[in-house]
């Protein structure tokens, strides 16, 4: 049996960044990066920050060289 080592193609993602807008204006209300991915919100989940509390109504994800992105578009609840 021959083994082949295994050279991955990409470089490991070593950055992951949450970024939060308000979805009709598109205005960035928080953005957090971390060396560690944090939970994935889904669309209906209820999230407070700075003390008002948000719908998220909308998720994407994007790669950018060594980073992850999730960006979530909120609506005031």
């Amino acid at each position: 049996m021959v083994i082949v080592k295994y050279t991955p193609e990409y470089s490991p993602v070593e950055v992951f960044i949450t970024r939060f807008f308000d979805n009709e204006t598109n205005v960035l209300i928080f953005e957090q990066e971390t060396q560690i991915p944090i939970p994935t919100l889904t669309v209906g989940d209820i999230i407070h920050i700075f003390e008002q509390e948000y719908i998220v109504k909308e998720r994407k994800f994007a790669f950018n060289e060594d980073a992850f992105l999730t960006i979530y578009g909120l609506e005031t609840k």
